[in-house]
């Protein structure tokens, strides 16, 4: 997907609200903002909006000196996330369809998102996430994929819903070799390979980091061992917008992409109304 010009004042807001986030001074705050709207102005918009997004937070980063600026945000929502477990693990056990339920939910926690303006309820939407129907729903062909695959690449998004994703890769059929997609560093609220730990993922998956610091999955920035692994899976299962944002035009069958809409420019370009929740194949 490209950079729309919606994009652009979207980014600069980021860029402030985080150097405030961060308790910069005013002049470091102008600095940072004078660069990234220099960046912002220079980048070619067929980049996808995650490539400007790690060149925002780069240069917050380097101005502020803070390798992880939301670290102890992240690690409030692994705890509040931990707590609902119980409730939540109950719901998909007694379910009729234990796949679907913990589908929703895994959807349901891509709510969970400090990027974004829109501000989402996500304890709110896990309640609801049993009930909510998929705005596109192709769950059916997703499950099929996964009954089909050896081998599965699930690309994580946020901290906290990596909880939920585990449940999700629970219900897969045994036997298949799962691995899980990391960020490679820090970059807003996405999870990392501590953030998977914390969650138990290596439980369900291999966890294998991406090479890359970017809110997205930027194939040429990612590791020559990342990009071998995406090529050669039998199946990616792409959580959240970042992942959709960079990966939606991708060359490769079988990628299937799992997330709750959360911004006007992604909902004009899936085709899904804001707060939907969608299971869709690209292409």
């Amino acid at each position: 997907m490209k950079t729309y010009s919606d994009c652009i004042p979207c980014l600069a807001k980021q860029a402030i609200r985080l150097s405030r986030m961060v308790g910069l001074t005013t002049s470091k705050e102008e600095q940072v903002l004078r660069e990234v709207l220099t960046t912002l102005s220079r980048t070619p918009y067929h980049y996808p909006p995650p490539y400007l997004g790690r060149e925002v937070y780069r240069t917050i980063k380097g101005v502020s000196g803070i390798y992880d600026p939301y670290e102890g945000k992240k690690r409030l929502i692994n705890e509040r996330i931990a707590h609902l477990l119980p409730r939540i693990k109950l719901e998909i056990e007694e379910g009729d369809d234990p796949f679907n339920t913990a589908l929703r939910f895994a959807i349901a926690g891509n709510a969970i998102d400090f990027g974004t303006e829109r501000k989402i309820d996500f304890e709110k939407e896990l309640k609801e996430a049993g009930e909510k129907p998929f705005v596109r729903d192709e769950s059916k062909e997703l499950k099929k994929a996964i009954e089909r695959a050896n081998t599965i690449l699930y690309l994580g998004d946020n901290a906290g819903e990596t909880f939920l994703d585990k449940l999700f890769i629970s219900q897969f059929p045994a036997g298949k070799k799962v691995y899980y997609g990391v960020r490679g560093a820090p970059i807003i609220n996405d999870a990392t390979k501590k953030d998977a730990e914390v969650a138990g993922i290596s439980e369900v998956a291999e966890i294998v980091e991406n090479g890359s610091d970017a809110p997205g999955t930027i194939l040429d920035d990612c590791s020559v061992e990342f990009r071998d692994l995406f090529d050669t899976v039998d199946i990616v299962i792409a959580k959240g917008q970042g992942n959709y944002e960079t990966l939606s035009e991708v060359k490769r069958d079988n990628v299937f992409f799992l997330l709750m809409v959360k911004c006007p420019v992604i909902a004009n370009d899936i085709g899904c109304p804001l707060g939907g929740m969608v299971v869709a194949k690209k292409g």
